[in-house]
């Protein structure tokens, strides 16, 4: 007796056809084929009665699976949601919704760049991304595009900023807020991670692979790009005051010989002396001995020139 030869189904297809099986069962048990999202029992089936929609919504669906569906009485809109599709007021009130949302985030914030998973509402950040999808592409509403521009609304972002850069961006936002600037340290002990985030930015922007987008959000937070240059500036300020106090004490008293035994002039006193011992060993920079000989500074202690100490100023 000859054997009938039966056509092998590839993998995709035996899958497909046991879902289509557990959809019978479903019907058997229920009477429908309106499965409902995240259904118990049968929650990857109503997850693949989902996707057949999509697949026949934008033209992939393969036309035998079509007929299959059909011919089972599977609806092509589910009942749950074909009021909202007929019903536009749904979809506006639901837009409404998440812009207010984006506007909560931007009063907290400063800016509509929000985080993936934010936690105030996880699908904010999707949201804002289809946003601008919608206007590259040419299909945003008008009046929406408009009341996204007052808001401030970011349409160059385009993905350029990942969740772990816009993680560590908000972190140093908080850190710009409690300490007045963004000079983190390297091995910063509260949060290593967030220093050498810094360090590798600056490192980043120095071989020009840092986009426009960073860029211009950190110069708005006032980033520092060369910090020995900020800290050189920093000490340049610090080394000016401490001259100017010298010289006032100087000036009122007609001396260089600052007491050792007062305490209002102890840091003074420690200061002078470090400059003494840095232009002696070779450290101290040659405009600053430039300009200490200038106000006729004496490089030598009074113990060194065999000076009785001036007694202490009043």
């Amino acid at each position: 007796m000859k054997k009938v030869r039966t056509e092998k189904l590839s993998y995709a297809d035996a899958a497909w056809e046991r879902m289509l099986a557990q959809l019978g069962e479903y019907r058997r048990l229920y009477g429908h084929v309106q499965v409902p999202v995240g259904c118990k029992g049968f929650r990857k089936l109503s997850y693949w009665v989902q996707h057949q929609r999509v697949l026949r919504r934008k033209g992939l669906l393969l036309a035998k699976r079509k007929r299959r569906l059909q011919q089972f009485g599977f609806e092509w809109v589910s009942r749950g949601r074909s009021l909202e599709f007929r019903d536009s007021s749904h979809w506006t009130a639901k837009w409404d919704r998440m812009f207010a949302k984006l506007a909560t985030f931007k009063q907290q914030s400063g800016h509509c760049v929000v985080p993936v998973l934010w936690r105030g509402s996880p699908q904010l950040a999707h949201w804002a991304s289809r946003q601008r999808r919608l206007k590259q592409r040419g299909l945003l509403n008008k009046d929406r595009q408009r009341k996204l521009d007052t808001l401030g609304f970011d349409w160059t972002t385009s993905e350029a900023a990942g969740p772990r850069w816009q993680r560590c961006y908000l972190r140093l936002v908080e850190f710009h807020r409690r300490f007045g600037h963004c000079h983190v340290p390297a091995e910063w002990a509260e949060n290593i991670n967030l220093g050498r985030w810094v360090v590798k930015t600056r490192r980043l922007r120095k071989a020009g692979l840092l986009s426009a987008y960073k860029l211009r959000r950190l110069r708005e937070l006032g980033f520092v790009w060369e910090p020995l240059r900020k800290r050189k500036t920093e000490h340049d300020a610090v080394w000016s005051q401490a001259l100017a106090r010298l010289l006032a004490f100087h000036q009122k008293y007609g001396h260089w010989r600052v007491p050792t035994d007062q305490r209002r002039f102890h840091q003074l006193r420690v200061w002078m002396d470090n400059q003494r011992i840095s232009q002696r060993r070779g450290w101290l920079a040659k405009d600053r001995v430039r300009t200490l000989e200038k106000y006729g500074f004496s490089w030598l202690s009074d113990r060194a020139r065999g000076l009785v100490s001036a007694k202490p100023p009043k």
